[in-house]
């Protein structure tokens, strides 16, 4: 997670939220004497506060009270031109309780997800994680690390669970090459008996971005030939629907149709 962050001060939080943190620091452990700071970016649909105290450094989440119908909008139009609800998808916003039963689940199963500390209705407390995004190793042109994302994807589809959501920013990597996933705003649901609809567009989000991002595409490229596409047929995965995914992702980003707004 970000570890570039900025002093806050409570009086600044809309007041269920400072009350919500003050119910936090009061769980934890000298968090009266706690130090509070935000990332430089807040999440689209978060407030997000890093807590640091004498021994430990944790995550502050609580969603915003501004409507997403913006957001919401945008990713609409960008799973139309997938085709991703012509396929039987739809998709939904978690509240924090919904969250947070999905990153029990995932504990549960051994997933690399970050650990809960503690969680109340409408906010929760998780691990700090300390790394780098997907989206700054691709930015480096170090695509390497593709593959290693892919694994991890894997595992989590091995258990029947679908992250979501997976754009660069919610994958963090350690010093030590392990991965971790954060951040389950998003769940996809799939209408009917499932057939790999979700899982496939999963992976397609995984490829698309790091095109996106990468600034060595010929490096991707070759990767993706050497590495990805073999362990994708060895994992049994429908390359046609992950190739459709991809090729709609592509029409979205270079629509001039594409909705606009600040968080886009």
């Amino acid at each position: 997670m970000n570890n570039l962050a900025e002093e806050t001060s409570k009086n600044s939080l809309p007041t269920p939220i400072a009350q919500g943190l003050e119910r936090a620091l009061s769980y934890l452990s000298g968090g009266e004497a706690a130090k509070i700071e935000k990332p430089k970016s807040d999440g689209a649909f978060n407030h997000i506060l890093f807590i640091t105290t004498a021994t430990e450094r944790y995550v502050f989440r609580a969603r915003r009270e501004v409507s997403a119908e913006e957001i919401k909008d945008y990713m609409r139009s960008m799973y139309e031109y997938t085709g991703f609800f012509h396929n039987g998808g739809s998709f939904k916003i978690r509240n924090i309780a919904e969250e947070t039963d999905f990153i029990k689940r995932a504990l549960a199963v051994g997933l690399p997800v970050p650990k809960l500390i503690y969680a109340e209705q409408d906010w929760m407390l998780i691990e700090y994680i300390e790394g780098k995004t997907l989206w700054s190793f691709l930015e480096a042109g170090e695509v390497e690390i593709l593959p290693t994302v892919l694994h991890e994807i894997n595992l989590a589809h091995s258990q029947g669970i679908v992250y979501a959501d997976r754009w660069g920013g919610n994958e963090m990597i350690d010093s030590h090459g392990n991965i971790r996933m954060i951040d389950f705003d998003i769940e996809w649901f799939y209408h009917g008996a499932s057939d790999g609809t979700l899982e496939a567009l999963e992976i397609a989000f995984i490829i698309f971005n790091a095109m996106r991002l990468t600034s060595k595409r010929n490096d991707l490229v070759r990767i993706v030939e050497s590495d990805v596409i073999p362990l994708l047929r060895m994992w049994d995965y429908q390359l046609p629907k992950i190739g459709k995914f991809i090729e709609g992702l592509s029409n979205f980003y270079l629509s001039p149709d594409k909705p606009s707004n600040d968080w886009s």
